[in-house]
């Protein structure tokens, strides 16, 4: 019988646990991270409204303008919080701007009165409808058409 010598043997590890133990890990640190307050136009100072029914928008558009609408009304720019005429200021620059990047883009689009632009509206649950509705009013004068309103999906229905 010849007999091996060990500089001929050939060393294989098996390297299937530990990948496995690596995607096990993987997979438990995705399932505890929060993304909640990781989306556009989130903000700590709005509680918001919850729904038995909140369901992701199956759209999701690729010119997007987040908006963040506080418990007194006031809209969200930038860390500052605008009053209704401020706000309605904000919303004609947005309006402008987005129609003069249309018409960069020389999109069909830029000449109509309805941008094509999809506003996310984000108000605090303590926000009034009343405020609510002025904002989309102004907007809608402006010419934003499209309106997703973001609420959190009541547990336990």
């Amino acid at each position: 019988m010849a007999r091996r010598t060990p500089s001929s043997a050939i060393l294989n590890i098996n390297l299937t646990p530990l990948l496995d133990v690596v995607l096990q890990l993987i997979t438990f640190f995705m399932m505890l991270v929060h993304f909640g307050t990781r989306l556009e136009g989130a903000s700590r100072a709005v509680r918001l409204p919850l729904a038995p029914a909140a369901l992701p928008g199956a759209d999701l558009a690729f010119d997007r303008l987040p908006v963040v609408i506080d418990a007194r009304g006031r809209l969200e720019n930038g860390g500052q919080w605008l009053e209704e005429d401020a706000a309605a200021a904000w919303w004609a620059e947005k309006a402008r701007s987005r129609r003069a990047g249309l018409e960069t883009l020389r999109d069909p689009r830029a000449a109509d009165d309805e941008l094509p632009t999809v506003v996310i509206l984000r108000a605090d649950r303590d926000a009034s409808y009343g405020s609510v509705r002025r904002a989309m009013a102004t907007a809608q004068e402006r010419g934003f058409a499209h309106f997703s309103l973001i609420v959190l999906r009541r547990r336990g229905r």
